[in-house]
């Protein structure tokens, strides 16, 4: 239990109880590791006899230590959309009407310039 982070709930919360779906989850990934050759027969068995008897978080603390971390981020969507690989840059999108409306902007700007100057000479 002791490479589990403090914040992780089994350390932090070890009295909260333990829900049918956290249960699944952890069984699920103790016959994966099995599976793939990380626990041998017996602590796979004693550890699947242990989550399914828990009744607490910190009652499955020692099996939670035991497995590997379980990833926590998030897939950014865009890689998700499968829109642009990992590392490539995004086209540029066109200009289309934004090139007209800077244009009318700066017009706009210009003319409020020219009427400021026209009104301090006049003074």
């Amino acid at each position: 239990m002791d490479n589990l982070p403090i914040s992780s709930k089994y350390r932090s919360r070890p009295l909260d109880p333990l829900t049918d779906g956290e249960r699944e989850e952890l069984a699920g990934r103790l016959n994966e590791e099995f599976a793939r050759g990380g626990i041998d027969t017996d602590d796979y068995r004693a550890m699947l006899d242990r989550v399914f008897a828990a009744r607490t978080l910190g009652d499955v603390a020692d099996v939670v230590s035991a497995l590997p971390a379980k990833d926590t981020f998030a897939v950014p969507s865009v890689i998700e959309q499968g829109s642009v690989a990992p590392g490539e840059l995004v086209p540029a999108k066109s200009a289309g009407n934004r090139g007209a409306i800077m244009l009318a902007a700066g017009l706009g700007t210009g003319i409020a310039v020219a009427i400021l100057l026209l009104v301090l000479l006049l003074l």
